[in-house]
């Protein structure tokens, strides 16, 4: 998985803080997401799916990665993912049908912004 994809991936898991079961399940659904690298050494952008079920956040793609987090009922995504090694931490806001917010990843140190459309 090439770096740009693996930051990607690391957005979506950052997207949401964990919810309790059918907290958030007004967000559920397979969420379009695109990145966008604005600062550091992450020079890629990504597309990838995530699924969001009873508002916890999880990747719904063909790499191996782990997404963790979700969106709590007012909105609030906070999410992890991680592909080997690296990791993106995201958080945002979530209102209908579309979504965006700010990633960060420590290693390759940059950050950016992403956004999400439900599918």
């Amino acid at each position: 998985m090439s770096s740009r994809l693996t930051t990607l991936a690391l957005v979506a898991a950052s997207l949401a803080p964990a919810a309790t079961a059918g907290a958030a399940s007004r967000h559920d659904g397979i969420w379009s997401i695109t990145t966008s690298a604005e600062e550091g050494r992450c020079d890629t952008n990504f597309d990838f799916k995530l699924r969001v079920k009873d508002g916890k956040v999880t990747y719904a793609g063909f790499w191996p990665v782990t997404a963790t987090g979700g969106i709590s009922k007012l909105g609030v995504v906070n999410m992890t993912l991680v592909h080997g090694r690296r990791r993106v931490i995201a958080k945002g806001l979530a209102e209908g049908n579309a979504a965006s917010g700010k990633w960060t990843s420590p290693q390759p140190k940059c950050s950016g912004a992403w956004f999400a459309k439900r599918a």
